[in-house]
């Protein structure tokens, strides 16, 4: 079992944050002023940062943490280093930590519980407190051998991947100050605090949008800063899909990344959540938040009528009641593909087919029913 942690100073990561904070913020600025910035320096910049992010995003968090899609060993090996560069940890001591996260979360046992503070949550279990990392939740990872290459040889990978290797970057194109002021300090720094924004502000802020119990929020707007893993009360409700933001204009380059891995053949048996789950998971909150505000605001709820309540039930039971005959309608639709193909067999997918347009269209017509109350509650 996880220890829970204890209260004790961790030198080291606080002189890293320390100095890298310290070279990001004010060594950039005064850099800048002194010398300008070139095109290369930029470059430099936006390629680390965007590829240390999606390391931890779509390499420690998504592959390693939650297996949700699998991949071949040259693209391991370089989610893995640049995961590295991220200065986070290895990845199996990452996933470790993850994992107990989403089994204990809140509680004493989160190495990141929100319930802890905010400062504790972003980063002050990182740097006040020590933790007994339970290996025992990831003994698949520990049969990957460059995982655990990366876990033995960790400050190597790290530095060589982080440090070494932008500076040689900016030594060969003349700007070495720059890339470690720029591409190392400044870039750690935004990592850091963009990683460190789903333990705290999606903890926080945002909408709980499929688990309304849950700590975890949904919060569009760190997504664009952490390449999607700003929808974080769907992850917390589906950690098993590879996808965070899964509406279409949500914003989430770590699915999209994955999607496009898995077109050019690079990765495979991506495990996505039924839609049917999805909205049977959102409606199930939209109704328990519309019970327990009518419950909390009986003035509020007398002046809807008697039998708003009563009304929020059928609704309710009617919409999950139609979603479930589309889903019934839908497998039965599938199973007609899998069916030898004749004359038979082709009216039997066109009748199947017609049954699922109209469990569709019946549906829509019950989640219109249900977004008016919704709404005439004034709390969608």
């Amino acid at each position: 079992m996880t220890a829970i942690p204890t209260r004790k100073n961790n030198w080291v990561n606080i002189t890293f944050f320390v100095v890298t904070t310290l070279a990001g913020v004010i060594g950039t600025p005064v850099y800048v002023y002194q010398y300008g910035i070139s095109t290369a320096e930029v470059a430099l910049f936006l390629f680390y940062f965007a590829a240390t992010g999606l390391g931890i995003t779509v390499g420690y968090h998504r592959l390693f943490a939650h297996a949700t899609y699998k991949t071949n060993r040259v693209v391991r090996f370089f989610l893995l280093f640049f995961g590295a560069a991220a200065f986070q940890q290895s990845a199996l001591q990452w996933s470790a930590q993850h994992r107990d996260h989403h089994r204990y979360v809140d509680t004493d046992r989160d190495p990141y519980s929100i319930g802890k503070g905010f400062f504790y949550a972003h980063i002050g279990w990182l740097i006040f407190w020590k933790h007994e990392t339970n290996y025992g939740n990831v003994k698949q990872l520990q049969n990957d051998s460059l995982v655990m290459h990366q876990h033995r040889y960790y400050i190597l990978w790290a530095f060589g991947a982080g440090i070494i290797t932008p500076a040689l970057i900016g030594f060969l194109t003349g700007h070495l100050l720059g890339a470690l002021l720029i591409g190392v300090g400044l870039r750690l720094t935004l990592v850091y605090h963009t990683t460190f924004f789903v333990n705290s502000v999606c903890h926080t802020f945002g909408t709980a949008t499929y688990d309304i119990d849950s700590s975890a929020r949904d919060n569009w707007f760190t997504a664009f800063f952490n390449f999607g893993e700003g929808y974080h009360n769907f992850h917390h409700r589906f950690a098993a899909d590879y996808r965070n933001g899964v509406r279409w204009y949500q914003f989430d380059p770590g699915k999209w990344i994955i999607a496009i891995l898995e077109k050019l053949g690079l990765a495979w048996d991506l495990r996505r959540v039924s839609n049917f789950r999805i909205l049977a998971a959102r409606f199930a909150g939209e109704e328990t938040r519309v019970t327990r505000w009518l419950s909390e605001n009986n003035d509020f709820a007398s002046g809807l009528g008697a039998n708003i309540q009563n009304q929020v039930r059928v609704r309710y039971e009617d919409l999950r009641e139609q979603l479930l005959n589309w889903e019934t309608a839908a497998q039965e639709y599938r199973g007609t593909l899998k069916a030898q193909v004749d004359v038979y067999s082709k009216e039997l997918r066109r009748s199947a087919r017609r049954r699922v347009a109209e469990a569709r269209a019946t549906f829509y017509e019950s989640r219109v029913d249900w977004n008016a109350l919704v709404r005439q509650c004034s709390i969608a």
